[in-house]
């Protein structure tokens, strides 16, 4: 009996001396664990919604803010309208009004068309009545053919709308001629429409 009691110390004592093994637990659910207000989607949308509420809407904007902003929309446009304008017009031309209209010519011709002989006398009527101004008659060419070429078939437009003028009065030494060939078109496009418009004489006041 005695022995048996001795067992049964040896026995409890060494169970209750035992390390105890703790099993890992799993969470097969765990992403569904999140409070609701937790979750990472649902946290990124509420802090969007907050950033968009704190966003200025434009009724919020003072009038006097939408005028000042209207105003300098327009001050803007205003530049660039004047900015085109003085790429359209060379800053060292004066001001040309009618009769000044360009004389075309036919394609390899310098040969003053009669179409264009009402404007030459008005033209030369002008500079009668303007005693002291002079005139720069510019010659151009379309972009067919060589620069060394078109350089001299301008001059001779060039000086072709001089004489013409010169016979109706106006006097040599006030009209300057210049040619620039195929240098500069009055319109860039490869098409007849296009080297129609570059065949021509130019006016500028000097």
């Amino acid at each position: 009996m005695g022995i048996l009691v001795i067992l049964l110390l040896i026995i409890f004592v060494l169970s209750g001396c035992s390390p105890k093994v703790i099993q890992p637990v799993s969470y097969p659910d765990r992403a569904l664990s999140y409070p609701e207000e937790s979750k990472p989607e649902i946290r990124i949308l509420k802090e969007a919604d907050q950033v968009k509420k704190r966003e200025i809407r434009p009724e919020q904007i003072p009038y006097e803010t939408h005028k000042e902003a209207k105003i300098e929309i327009e001050d803007i446009a205003k530049k660039e309208y004047r900015a085109k304008s003085e790429i359209r017009r060379p800053t060292d031309d004066k001001e040309l009004s009618f009769p000044f209209q360009d004389i075309l010519f036919d394609f390899d011709s310098y040969t003053i068309k009669p179409e264009y002989y009402a404007i030459l006398d008005a033209i030369s009527e002008w500079l009668k009545s303007k005693s002291e101004q002079g005139v720069i008659i510019e010659g151009h060419c379309d972009e067919r053919g060589t620069q060394e070429y078109n350089l001299i078939l301008g001059q001779k437009r060039a000086e072709a709308v001089k004489e013409y003028l010169v016979r109706k009065g106006v006097d040599s030494k006030r009209l300057r001629v210049i040619s620039y060939g195929k240098e500069r078109p009055v319109d860039p496009r490869s098409t007849e429409e296009a080297w129609a418009k570059n065949r021509r004489a130019h006016f500028r006041l000097e």
